[in-house]
């Protein structure tokens, strides 16, 4: 069990407050092409995911991202395409069926 299951939610929202004070999104070309502020950042935290907002990939800076290096993330491009766990999910998805995993991601939209 992942150690964001384990927390009540108190713990969740304080460990939210902490990811999103660290959080970079707002300086990430995809975020910049909105043109406008987004409902929320973060998307990387299990309760958010993907924005309602972004849809074009413009560039991606997750992996230089604090939080990104805390929690030994290994995907990216989470404001379209979801937390790590679900991302983790496609990927062995698509190479069970033998598919191109961003032909897999792109079909699950």
């Amino acid at each position: 069990m992942s150690e964001e299951m384990k927390m009540s939610p108190e713990e969740m929202e304080k460990r939210l407050k902490m990811v999103e004070s660290a959080c970079i999104c707002k300086g990430c070309p995809s975020y910049t092409a909105l043109g406008k502020e987004d409902d929320y950042i973060a998307y990387c935290f299990p309760t958010r995911g993907e924005s309602k907002n972004i849809s074009d990939e413009k560039g991606c800076i997750c992996g230089t991202c604090p939080v990104y290096a805390e929690m030994d993330f290994i995907t990216a491009y989470y404001c379209t395409r979801s937390i790590e766990m679900k991302q983790k999910e496609a990927i062995a998805e698509a190479l069970w069926k033998g598919h191109s995993v961003w032909d897999h991601l792109k079909r699950r939209r």
